[in-house]
């Protein structure tokens, strides 16, 4: 009975770590889609949400079979707790790729506006967040944890950037206004993004060491 709990709990990451995957993908075709001016990536972003939002529900229904089923000790109960916790993230990250997509579908088509730094540079900042926070839990690594939470000022700073870059623009030529706020808009997904990516930091952390970090809160 253990040994089948742990085979199936291992899966169980293994289906957690595919979907992370996704989702990094997906929100690098999102951005991908405005800075090459290609509707095909657009559709691609929408593909992958079928395959988030269905690894979601799998990963949901399993987790709760397994508590419902296995009685997990502590160690394991208070691991697939995470896991449940960071499904929902993800999920969440893979609704701002989507969102980002259907900006980058309004903005396609006109002009393209462009912020005072390179929002490829913001994307791949995001995306390290992700990939990093993922395999913090994977491997459960405290200083790589650590490491994406000190990555979130630098989201932020490109994210009062665009903000401000935008707000300008927007007083100097009304007629951008759309496309501005549009633009703005794709900032704040990314950011969001990056919220999320903190939150399975900080439950690694948490997890391992039984610090809460939350808020900038440490216990000690």
């Amino acid at each position: 009975m253990e040994r089948h709990f742990h085979e199936e709990f291992k899966a169980l990451r293994e289906k957690l770590f595919q979907m992370g995957l996704l989702v990094e993908g997906a929100i690098e075709k999102a951005v991908e889609a405005l800075l090459k001016r290609s509707p095909e990536l657009t559709e691609q972003v929408f593909e992958d949400e079928k395959l988030i939002n269905q690894l979601e529900i799998e990963i949901d229904e399993k987790g709760h079979s397994l508590f419902a089923l296995s009685q997990p000790v502590a160690s394991d109960l208070r691991l697939l707790t995470m896991i449940l916790k960071i499904n929902t993230d993800l999920e969440r990250m893979g609704d701002h790729a989507v969102n980002i997509a259907q900006k980058s579908q309004v903005l396609i088509g006109g002009t393209f506006l462009k912020p005072s730094f390179s929002l490829e540079a913001m994307t791949n900042d995001v995306q390290k967040m992700v990939r990093n926070a993922l395999d913090s839990f994977m491997n459960e690594n405290v200083d790589l944890a650590r490491k994406v939470l000190s990555s979130d000022d630098v989201v932020d700073r490109y994210n009062d950037t665009l903000y401000t870059d935008m707000t300008e623009l927007m007083q100097k030529d009304p007629s951008k206004v759309q496309q501005a706020l549009s633009l703005v808009m794709i900032g704040h997904n990314l950011e969001r993004i990056a919220d999320l990516a903190n939150n399975i930091a900080e439950d690694t952390i948490y997890l391992k060491q039984g610090k809460e970090v939350r808020h900038h809160f440490e216990t000690t």
